[in-house]
Parts: structure tokens; C-alpha cells; sequence
């Protein structure tokens, strides 16, 4: 995502400010990438393009705080603090949907008006080329400007009211057949499920997306209900291409957004309005947060770093780095005390069953997300569950047991796992199972959640009880020791902006770009004597794709995750594609389709294209699959149509069975053919190779350096032949002449006119005109001995 940044607004929240060009050089080199400069009077303006994990560089805050790091700048803090009113009007939010609205703040401010904003405003939201409006919706522009955060206001005068003039906002998905009505005045039909803001009778928002003219903010507005609301940005992004709009605030929604700025951005909001309106009244806030979250911790020594960056890297420099990062940490010396020290503390926790480490505790507890959760303490990430935290550690006899090491059991009436579900995931682990672990905590003592711990409650709880006497560990499957338990940790919180800060290798990165990348020495990598071997399939696919290409075909690559296949992911990257490909034709299918709405466009009367790639039809099966589709866009009759698309398909029928050298069955579905790549057993792995094999090309190094580009033409007698010439012009030529290619000939008088493309590049060095006008001097010469003339 591009956003332009104004100078001036940034220097609002950076104490001395770098000159522009100090600054773009900051931004360029560890920040992020700038596409433009402009002046604009006197202000400058930044292009800066953003990609999807910095989402916290999308405001003049988040901005202002990298610069100020990396300039060694101070940074303007302001925390706006806003007096509260008795007011008229009564607010209450209601979400139904807490997956799709994380977070609502929402409040009403009473004795406001749609005049024209103060200078300041305007000119702030005009540098960025964002329109002046009024100065309520201006204030909303302007702190999704300053600090991310999408907000809106309605009108409270056209909500719907209770029987005790109670206004209720309700976030909810929206009803089949349901419209939205835009400013423009068209009505905007709505996909069910899409995520709405409504008052008791109509759609009042798209969620994260546009608002509606019902409540529109107009002039004549007197009462507005402020929002500053948290969506869920997957929703959001579907929502968006759902009713195909964009706007600055589904765009940074799609981003993500802390909940954690909502309530921030309102008194932000709040406190500017109350400065360009001083007779207004704001109301109590209305803060509805249904799951607050854990911040998120990211476990590490200093020993990561050094081991990620190849450098030397200290405690101390870690601790100086994390304090200019702005990141807050916890030095853990000794992990293991800390962990018995946690446990004891959370005696009698409630235990629930599948609760989540970072959302439930430390308010309860099941038994491998305490132990997950005193680890964390610890500084130490293991395992959510308990069977992967089995696979996860090593191995230590119940014999040799120290303060720290997890325990594990099996027991009737739980459910029982025999192989590890996310970490390594198939791993056999002992043969009667597990089901529960526990964390030693010294002196023989075992520290446990369990549902059956009634002596703290109901429900089951923490509990600590002997080892030896404990009947849930009376069936012990074994003992496991986390390897770095005897290790100096620190726990360090990521900001709750920095979506990007989630392993030890984020925030290696983000000292990587303190230290700034181009001083991080480079290390050669060790000589093991590895000789590659030969990849028949590797080979046969370059056949396949140079045979189609000298059809016409043009290549192209799919996506390889479906709604449908036979291979499920665990952890599919987006919603609706849950499965792994079992087939090339459906991708091609829909590539045909979307290619051919522009081939009216661009004149084109056929599209041809091919695909090699991979398919999945078990997990341990893959198989190398090609495509071919054509489609004949001119105007014809269907059944002729139908008949050049088949002869065009058994071209490349054809031709991939020359190019492989056997016989290729192929599945047909009208203008899409698919099939198997012919296939041989052998040992490399999972991967079958081809049946044909032959040697391959020798490797030749592409050169770094620009090429040069010359034409060359002459008249030859009809007794010389395009070979020779040929021959002469890649002898003279030698290793600095790549590529020729013939592009034109005619015969005119018993003469023949040849004229040559010519590309000359070098491994070393960037050629110079006069090394290349040499070369082509040389080469004329020698034509001209043969007795050609050269035009």
C-alpha cells in the first residue's frame, strides 16, 4: 500500500526532524520504500510504500517512532485527555458477530455543527490530497492520519431510539436480500455474512469499509455517536472485494489494527472536536471488548541474535537495543526458578479445557496450556499442546529429574494421542499414549491443571501435589527436558502495533536494521563437497515448456491451494482455500476465463497457455502434472470454434510427446487438456523422475552487467548463405557477442538482403560504446572480405 506523508505533520511528533533529504535517506535505508519526493510549497511530500506486516508505518505516529529511533531523535508523546459530561443522549453497543468486531469504542458528543474546518485541518488532510469534508468528518480523517486508526461519526439525530431514548448501535452480519444506500445514492446490495453496523432498524456501515448516507454527518448536524471500532481485517479484505470498494480505512483494516489503539483514537478524536467546538458536551465512552488478548511475547537469549546474524552479540547489547526499539523486556536469569515460582502462584486456577494461553490465562487453565503459559514466564516458547511438547523435548529418565522438566501420563476417560498433531507432525510417541502432562517443580513435587484437582474448586484446577503420590501420574509415559531451560531468557512484549514481532528471527531483523544491514559481514558458506545430482524431471520440463512456447503458448502459474482437493492444510493461509490442488485444468479454466475479458482490448483472436506444476492427491503423493488450455476469442461459429481449439490442443499434443520422446496420455475437458508427466519409481526421496532423460545443458553464469544492443544488415550474393555469415559474425563477436538473432530477410536483383540483432554483454565489466563499435568494425570487415555490403 502506497500513502503520501507530509513533512510538516510528521515534524508535529518528532522533536528536530532530519532535513528531507536526511530523511529520505532514513526512510530508503531501514524503514521502508520511498517511490517519490515532491515539493509542494512549503512542504514536502513522501510516496512511501508499505508493505502488508509494517501495518504500524501507516500513520504519522508509527512513522514519527521509526524515524526518531533511527535518527536518534526524541519523540513528541501526547495523551489526550478529555472531560466527560452529563448528556441527553445514551449509548449502547451491542456486538453479535465478536469475530468480526474485535473491539467497539463508541461515544456520543452533543452541541456540534458541520461548519467548515480551522486552517490547520484543512491544509493537514489537503498536503496528502485527502478532500476537506466538515470539520467532524475531518476530525476522523485526521486521526486515522496521525494514529492509523479508521474512525466514523453518525449523526444521532437519524438513529433509531429505544422507548427511553437510548440509541443502540449493533454489530452484526447482514441479513439475505439486506442494501446499504451510499452517498451517491445508489443502493448497494449486501453478500450475507458480511459484517454491518446497524442501529434497531437499517444498515447504518459496512463494517471497516464505507459508510451509508442514513446518518451521514451533514450540516445541520447537532448530536453525533463517535466509533472507533477494531474489525477483523480477513473480513474485511473479503467484505471489500465483495462489494468491489476500497477506501483508506478498509486498507489499513486489511493491514491489521490493535485493539489497544481503539479507545486511544477516541479521546484523540473527542479532544479535537471539543477544541473546534467549545460549548460541546462529550459523553462516557462506551467500551465493548469481548476477548481482550494477552500482549503477545517473543522468548529469546542473545544467543539467537548471534546465531541469526552471524555476528557477535552480547546481553548488554541486546538490552541497548530493545530499549531504542521502544520494546519492553523482562531479563530472566534462571529460568527453571521462575517456572516454580509461577507455579506456586497460580494454586487453584480454575482448569477449562482447550483454554487459550493467550486469550484465558492466567484466569484458567487446561494442562498443557499452563505448562505452555509457564514457560512464557519463563521466556521460553514451547508447544501448545501436550503430545507435541512430548516430541518437542528431550528425553530424561523420571530418575534424573530437575526443577522445570515436563512429565507426561496417560489415563482412562481423556483423550488419548499417539502422534504429534502441529510440531513434526506424525511423530510416534510412546506406545500407550498421552493425554496429560505436569511441570516438575523441585523436591519431588509436581505442579499440574486437571479437572479433577476438586480440592480447588468445582471445575478442577492448578494443583501441586507429590510426584509419587499423585494418581494422574500414576501411568508416567515419560519425562522431557526444553533444552534451553538452564539459559539466560528474556521475554520481550511486542508493541501491540507490531503485527510483525512474533519469533526471536523478527526481532533479528529489527536489530539487523539498527545495526543497518550493509555492516553485517558477510559469511561464506563452508565447502561440504556436495555434488547435486542430476534432476531428470527438472530437464523434461524445460523440453515441455520450450516445445509450447514455439507454439505460442504463453506460460503461466496458478494458485496451487483450492477450495476442494484431497490434501487438507492445518493451517490454510487464508480463508476458502483449505486444500492443496489435485488438478491443473481447474486453475486454467478460470486463467481462460479472466484472460479473455481483455482480448477484445488488446486485438488478440486466441489465447493459448500452458502450466506445469505440481498436484496433490495424498500426503506423501505428488505427481508433475501439465495444462494446456485454448481459447479462440474471434467472432465464429461455435462448432468452428469449438474445432480450432481441439486442433490447437493436438498441436500441443504433438509437440509435448516429440519433446519428451513418448507417448502421453492426456485427460481432455473441452478447451482444457491435462495429464500425468510419464513417470519411473526411484529412489530420490518422494519425487518420481522421468522416464526420459537426457544430458543436460551446461550451467553458464548470467552477468550482472547491462547488455548492449546493435543491428546489422548487408547485401550477400545468392552463393553465400545465411550460416555463413552467421559463422563470421560469431567469430568476430567471441565471448562479448551473447545472442544473434536473424530478423529480416528479402531477395531483391540475385542479391539477398540478411539484418541481424546483435547483444553483447561481458561477466567482468559494463561495456563501453567504443569496446562495442570495435567488436562491429571487426565484424564488417570480415563481411566485407566475403564480399558482402554492409548497409
Amino acid at each position: 500500500m502506497n500513502i503520501f506523508t507530509s513533512y510538516k505533520n510528521l515534524s508535529r511528533y518528532v522533536e528536530k526532524l532530519p532535513p528531507t533529504d536526511k530523511l529520505s535517506d532514513i526512510l530508503l535505508t531501514h524503514i521502508c520504500e520511498v517511490e517519490g519526493v515532491e515539493k509542494k510549497g512549503d512542504d514536502t511530500i513522501f510516496e512511501l510504500k508499505i508493505t502488508p506486516d509494517r501495518g504500524h508505518l501507516l500513520s504519522y505516529v508509527g512513522l514519527a517512532r521509526e524515524v526518531a529511533v533511527f535518527s536518534d531523535a526524541k519523540l513528541k508523546t501526547f495523551s489526550p485527555k478529555v472531560s466527560t459530561s452529563e448528556i441527553k443522549s445514551k449509548l449502547n453497543v451491542e456486538i453479535h458477530e465478536p469475530k468480526a468486531c474485535l473491539r467497539y469504542v463508541g461515544r456520543v458528543v452533543e452541541g456540534v455543527d458541520g461548519k467548515e474546518s480551522p486552517a490547520w485541518l484543512k491544509e493537514a488532510l489537503e498536503a496528502v490530497g485527502q478532500r476537506s469534508i466538515n470539520a467532524i468528518v475531518d476530525v476522523t480523517n485526521f486521526v486515522m492520519l496521525e494514529l492509523g486508526q479508521p474512525m466514523h461519526a453518525f449523526d444521532a439525530d437519524m438513529l433509531s431510539r429505544g422507548s427511553n431514548g437510548e440509541i443502540k448501535i449493533i454489530v452484526r452480519n447482514a441479513d439475505k436480500g439486506e442494501k446499504i444506500e451510499t452517498f451517491d445514492g445508489k443502493d448497494i446490495a449486501l453478500p450475507e455474512g458480511v459484517a454491518v453496523i446497524t442501529d434497531t432498524s437499517r444498515a447504518l456501515a459496512i463494517a471497516g469499509v464505507k459508510g451509508g448516507a442514513h446518518a451521514g454527518v451533514g450540516k445541520k448536524v447537532n448530536t453525533i455517536v463517535l466509533e472507533s471500532a477494531i474489525f477483523n481485517s480477513a473480513l474485511v479484505r473479503k467484505a471489500s472485494a465483495y462489494v468491489n470498494i476500497r477506501t483508506d480505512s478498509s486498507r489499513r483494516f486489511e493491514h491489521n489494527r490493535a485493539p489497544e489503539i481503539a479507545p486511544i483514537a477516541m479521546e484523540r478524536a473527542t479532544e479535537l472536536l471539543l477544541e473546534i467546538f467549545p460549548y460541546a458536551k462529550a459523553g462516557e465512552v462506551v467500551d465493548m471488548y469481548p476477548r481482550p488478548a494477552n500482549s503477545y511475547r517473543v522468548s529469546m537469549s542473545p544467543n539467537d541474535i548471534a546465531r541469526t546474524l552471524g555476528i557477535s552479540y552480547s546481553e548488554k547489547d541486546l538490552e541497548r537495543d530493545l530499549i531504542r526499539l521502544g520494546f519492553e523486556y523482562e531479563k530472566i536469569k534462571n529460568p527453571a526458578e521462575k517456572i516454580a515460582l509461577r507455579a506456586k502462584e497460580l494454586i487453584g486456577t480454575p482448569y477449562f479445557y482447550g483454554a487459550s494461553v493467550r486469550f484465558d490465562a492466567p484466569n484458567k487453565f487446561d494442562c498443557s496450556g499452563f505448562a505452555t503459559y509457564l514457560y512464557l514466564e519463563a521466556g521460553i516458547k514451547i508447544p501448545r499442546i501436550s503430545v507435541d511438547q512430548y516430541v518437542f523435548g528431550e528425553e530424561v529418565s523420571l530418575d534424573a529429574l530437575q526443577t522445570g522438566d515436563l512429565i507426561f501420563s496417560v489415563n482412562e476417560g481423556s483423550e488419548i494421542y499417539h502422534e504429534s498433531i502441529e510440531w513434526m507432525k506424525g511423530t510416534k510417541v510412546h506406545e500407550q499414549g498421552i493425554d496429560h502432562v505436569g511441570v516438575y517443580i523441585g523436591d519431588g513435587m509436581i505442579a499440574h491443571a486437571s479437572r479433577y484437582n476438586k480440592s480447588v474448586g468445582e471445575a478442577g484446577g492448578v494443583f501441586i501435589e507429590k510426584l509419587a503420590d499423585s494418581p494422574r501420574f500414576k501411568n508416567n509415559t515419560g519425562a522431557r527436558r526444553i533444552p534451553t531451560i538452564n539459559e539466560e531468557r528474556f521475554s520481550v512484549v511486542a508493541p501491540a502495533e507490531r503485527f510483525d514481532i512474533r519469533i526471536p528471527a523478527d526481532i533479528a531483523e529489527e536489530i539487523a536494521r539498527l545495526i543497518g544491514y550493509n555492516k553485517i559481514p558477510v559469511a561464506t558458506l563452508p565447502d561440504d563437497g556436495f555434488k547435486p545430482a542430476h534432476n531428470d524431471a527438472y530437464g523434461a520440463t524445460i523440453k515441455v515448456r520450450n516445445a509450447l512456447a514455439s507454439l505460442g503458448f504463453s506460460e503461466i502459474f496458478t494458485y496451487a491451494f483450492r477450495k476442494e482437493g484431497k490434501v487438507g492444510l492445518m493451517n490454510p493461509i487464508a480463508e476458502g482455500v483449505n486444500f492443496l490442488r489435485d488438478n491443473l485444468a481447474d486453475g486454467m479454466k478460470e486463467a481462460l476465463v479472466f484472460n479473455a475479458r481483455n482480448a477484445p482490448l488488446l486485438g488478440v483472436d486466441e489465447i493459448l497457455m500452458f502450466e506445469i506444476g505440481t498436484v496433490f492427491f495424498a500426503p506423501e503423493k505428488e505427481s508433475i502434472h501439465i495444462s494446456v488450455g485454448a481459447n479462440v476469442t474471434k467472432n465464429m461459429k461455435q462448432s468452428a470454434k469449438i474445432e480450432m481449439e481441439r486442433k490447437i490442443l493436438l498441436q500441443a499434443h504433438k509437440a509435448v510427446e516429440d519433446a519428451l520422446g513418448t507417448p502421453v496420455s492426456w485427460g481432455e475437458e473441452g478447451s482444457v487438456w491435462e495429464c500425468t508427466l510419464p513417470v519411473r519409481k526411484i529412489e530420490c526421496g518422494k519425487y518420481d523422475l522421468l522416464i526420459s532423460s537426457s544430458a543436460s545443458a551446461p550451467y553458464k553464469r548470467i552477468s550482472v552487467y547491462p547488455f548492449v544492443l546493435r543491428d546489422i544488415a548487408m547485401w550477400a550474393p545468392t552463393n553465400v548463405t545465411k550460416d555463413e555469415i552467421n559463422k563470421i559474425i560469431r567469430a568476430e563477436g567471441a565471448e562479448l557477442l551473447v545472442r544473434d538473432r536473424l530478423f529480416d530477410v528479402f531477395t531483391k536483383d540475385s542479391k539477398t538482403s540478411y539484418a541481424f540483432n546483435l547483444v553483447f554483454q561481458s561477466q567482468e565489466r559494463t561495456l563501453s560504446d567504443a569496446e562495442v563499435n570495435e567488436v562491429m568494425s571487426r565484424i564488417t570487415m570480415k563481411l566485407l572480405d566475403k564480399g558482402l555490403e554492409v548497409r
